[in-house]
């Protein structure tokens, strides 16, 4: 049962901990890019089921100043009309509209952290510094640039609002000094991110020649990190499961010995070996059935209210660090629960069989001998 009800628990937060980090990180950097794309081959990337947009994008390093405050960014060149639909930073603005982007008019929309850090708000103007071309004049090389007046702040409570900026493609081609005529990037949204390398394989597949890049390239290795600390947790509090497993062995082990007599008894009356292994199968397994319902029960119970229970004990150290002002993050998989209640039922079956075994090998003559 506390096997059982830990491991949901903290599965669940996990869980919780990993979907915020897709939903917030991953919301505001692309799924996938895909460059060297004809317009002919624009279907092949929007025939995917898992794809639920394909916009236009052009992406540079940039440097961005502010009165006093000098940092460095993912630009994105984007197109408004074409993102509001599918891009999850239209949805979490703070300030200003996301079709305030208009060709021409070099406005620029920033994360809330990165206003902060430069120390501008909507209506200021800030100067965007291009680290990919520059030109030439009498005193050297000089970057591109331009001025930007800020018209949005998006805020998704991640490293992103730090360190991306988003522009028109247009006001982004001039910037790089692109001809009319480039070729831009195509990004892919996806309704769950982590199908990028299907959706990839898919598309290569029926175009060889597009190239395609994908956030596993960046963030990678930070979910790799997260899904092996959900692992470890697992396997760690799985060790409750098998200690449990391991007590039912040894009570059974004690019954078998204490019974001996009752055993012998009805093996004379007639009852099977099988019949008798199956007695002491069916009290084991139905102790395990127990503690695993009472346990999921339990677990369920205590994970959806787990934010009400912290907060009425005011143990604010478990806050969420993502979202400080909220609680911690929560996502139930009733598949993982479904699979954590059956593995829990195989292994306390499996924990009876040798102590069921031992009940029906007991010889009448040898246990009756000395009564």
């Amino acid at each position: 049962m506390l096997g059982v009800t830990a491991l949901i628990i903290v599965l669940s937060v996990m869980n919780g901990f990993e979907s915020q980090l897709k939903d917030r990180i991953l919301g505001a950097v692309p799924h996938l890019v895909a460059t060297n794309v004809t317009d002919n081959e624009i279907s092949t990337l929007e025939s995917p089921e898992q794809v639920i947009g394909v916009t236009q994008l052009l992406m540079s390093q940039a440097m961005i100043q502010g009165d006093s405050e000098l940092t460095a960014v993912m630009l994105q060149g984007i197109n408004p009309i074409e993102d509001t639909a599918v891009n999850p930073l239209a949805s979490n603005m703070r300030y200003g509209e996301f079709e305030t982007l208009v060709a021409g008019k070099y406005r620029i929309i920033v994360g809330r952290l990165l206003a902060r850090q430069l120390n501008v708000r909507v209506g200021d103007k800030i100067r965007v510094i291009s680290a990919e071309k520059s030109v030439f004049t009498p005193f050297g090389r000089m970057p591109s640039q331009r001025n930007f007046t800020i018209s949005g702040v998006f805020e998704m409570q991640s490293e992103a609002d730090s360190s991306i900026a988003l522009i028109h493609i247009e006001d982004a081609r001039r910037l790089l000094r692109l001809s009319k005529g480039f070729e831009p990037s195509y990004r892919l949204f996806l309704n769950n991110s982590f199908d990028d390398l299907l959706v990839a394989s898919q598309i290569e597949a029926a175009a060889k020649d597009i190239e395609l890049s994908s956030w596993r390239n960046e963030y990678g290795e930070l979910f790799s990190a997260v899904r092996m600390e959900k692992n470890m947790l697992w396997m760690m509090l799985s060790l409750i499961i098998a200690v449990a497993a391991f007590n039912i062995i040894s009570a059974l082990v004690i019954l078998v010995t204490e019974k001996q007599t009752d055993i012998a008894i009805l093996s004379t009356l007639g009852l099977s070996r099988s019949k008798t292994a199956l007695i002491f199968i069916a009290q084991g397994t139905l102790n395990g059935i127990i503690g695993t319902i009472v346990g999921t029960i339990a677990g369920l119970l205590l994970t959806y209210n787990l934010n009400t229970i912290l907060h009425a004990f005011n143990l604010n150290i478990v806050a969420n660090p993502i979202d400080p002002t909220g609680g911690l993050p929560i996502v139930i998989d009733y598949q993982q629960v479904s699979i954590l209640v059956l593995a829990t039922i195989v292994v306390t079956l499996i924990s009876t069989l040798y102590p069921s075994y031992k009940a029906g090998a007991v010889e009448p003559a040898e246990a009756l001998k000395h009564e």
